[in-house]
């Protein structure tokens, strides 16, 4: 057994190797709990090795590979799997027979899409959003399938595998070597890739500082496929904290002058390498307030400035596009790390229409305001008509019979009135709560709907060629930003209105849900593309 203090320069090449083609055979009992101390001496080994041996040791991982995925449980997860999905193709046929759904469109690009045809088996990701809903939600599948195919989807999160030990020590050998590697075995794989081997995959490439072409092409890919999303969710996020600092680190070098405290604060962050999860989520969540708060006074400027034409209002107008544009880049970028939080679409559809922050604060306190009003001008109405405030209480607290009992503890037993102006404000503060709460959605609906015309009419080409000089709007025009800013407060908008329709069915707000996410993950696709 090898010291855990032996170092590179007391093994010759020939005796590393053989130690560690040793450790790696030892492997194929399909064991993947090493102590830190052998992973080091395994790191150790793999430096020492003589890099031309890298095929050799390839040859022994990509066996190790093949033994896995042999395995009595990975085959009956795959038999389980083709049950589950047969089960959900007999649903879609049915449902298609019957006209409650649309016949699937089936083109190149989304046949290819698909990391495996052997673990994703069904053809729903040819219907939309909406149909996808309706086939898993009226699906009759048994719940020990069910439960069997959740089991086996959970065991990716939870299970290492032996071969995520043989890429790390490839990686150890030689990165660029093994970025080819790996790039041949994906293409050979196509459409029959397990998705434990692309997790540790990414697994292995996640601190890189930069990939080959064809490497970081595969990486966008799998942060396009929505099936790899829905189903083995835990590996998109891989791939998408990956295509994440490899974006932010290729924005800090390129990246003008921030304009703001939280670009500065965002390249601070690239810069020292303190790029993970939580502080990246930290920092969208501030930065997405203070963009709809930018979002809020961009929209302002379309009441100033067709109320009087000057100077200072066509520089703030400039002044707030260049804001936006800088901001935007990193804030669509980085959306994968808030669109997993439980709330986190809606919070970034309120920001791109600017009902976020101190926006929304003014709101919530003008309706606070008008609830008030409403409540107390009730009360005047029973005032004037000689009626007690108690059939009012009882409307106002919507069938609340412990919030009734307890606001009509307020009033005079005998006369059921109130002793004073000071103890009606009293009741009326506590309805204005129950009242608030009844109006907010449709009345939010009503200011969603009133910020998102604004945003239209500004960003409306007419609007902007009669504001901007030729030279501005070519600027604006350039990298297609405006375009880009329209269309994510339209879907936003699209996405809040199914979101509050009380008419809707729980299928259709979901779906309205799953495709405002897709579209903004295939805008941050896109946008990651661009040279």
């Amino acid at each position: 057994m090898m010291s855990a203090n032996t170092t590179n320069e007391s093994l010759s090449p020939t005796s590393a190797l053989e130690s560690l083609m040793g450790r790696l055979r030892a492997l194929e009992d399909l064991n993947p709990d090493l102590s830190g101390v052998a992973l080091r001496q395994l790191d150790e080994l793999a430096k020492a090795c003589d890099p031309a041996d890298f095929g050799v040791v390839a040859e022994e991982v990509r066996k190790l590979v093949d033994i896995y995925l042999d395995t009595p449980t990975i085959r009956v997860g795959k038999g389980i799997l083709k049950e589950y999905f047969t089960a959900l193709e007999r649903t879609a046929t049915r449902l298609l027979e019957a006209g409650e759904i649309s016949a699937p469109v089936t083109t190149a690009e989304k046949s290819s899409q698909s990391f495996s045809q052997a673990l994703v088996l069904y053809s729903a990701f040819d219907y939309g959003a909406l149909d996808r809903c309706k086939i898993l939600n009226r699906a009759e599948i048994p719940e020990t399938l069910s439960n069997a195919a959740d089991a086996f989807r959970r065991r990716i999160e939870v299970v290492d595998t032996v071969f995520g030990i043989g890429f790390r020590v490839l990686w150890q050998m030689d990165c660029s070597r093994f970025q080819d590697w790996a790039v041949e075995y994906l293409k050979e794989n196509e459409g029959t890739l397990s998705p434990e081997v692309i997790r540790d995959l990414l697994w292995v490439l996640r601190n890189e500082k930069s990939l080959q072409g064809s490497m970081l092409e595969w990486v966008l890919r799998w942060c396009g496929d929505e099936a790899l999303l829905e189903h083995w969710p835990l590996v998109v996020r891989y791939a998408d904290r990956l295509a994440d600092r490899l974006y932010l680190r290729q924005w800090q070098t390129n990246a003008i002058t921030p304009r703001n405290g939280s670009l500065a604060h965002l390249k601070l962050l690239v810069k020292n390498e303190r790029v993970d999860d939580d502080r990246l989520l930290s920092w969208l969540e501030n930065t997405l307030l203070n963009f709809g708060e930018s979002i809020e006074r961009f929209i302002s400027l379309d009441r100033e400035i067709a109320a009087e034409e000057e100077d200072w209002l066509h520089q703030a107008l400039i002044s707030e596009l260049r804001s936006l544009e800088a901001t935007y880049q990193p804030i669509i970028v980085l959306a994968d790390h808030i669109l997993a939080e439980p709330d986190g679409a809606a919070k970034l559809a309120m920001a791109f229409l600017g009902v976020v922050g101190k926006g929304l604060r003014e709101w919530e306190n003008a309706m606070r305001e008008f609830s008030e009003k409403v409540i107390r001008r009730a009360f005047l109405v029973d005032l004037k008509m000689g009626r007690t405030p108690v059939e009012t209480i009882r409307a106002y607290t919507f069938g609340d019979q412990a919030a009734f009992a307890l606001i009509c503890n307020e009033l005079d037993l005998v006369s059921q009135q109130f002793d004073s102006i000071a103890q009606r404000e009293v009741v009326v503060r506590k309805l204005s709560i129950f009242y608030a709460s009844y109006r907010r959605a449709p009345l939010l609906g009503q200011e969603v709907a009133r910020r998102y015309r604004h945003l239209a009419r500004i960003l409306h080409e007419d609007f902007l060629r009669n504001h901007l000089s030729a030279e501005e709007m070519a600027e604006f025009e350039k990298n297609g930003f405006l375009q880009e800013l329209y269309t994510m407060g339209s879907r936003a908008k699209r996405f809040l209105d199914h979101r509050r329709a009380l008419e809707m069915s729980v299928e259709e707000m979901v779906a309205s849900q799953i495709e405002f996410i897709a579209e903004t993950r295939a805008r941050r696709l896109a946008m990651m593309k661009r040279p």
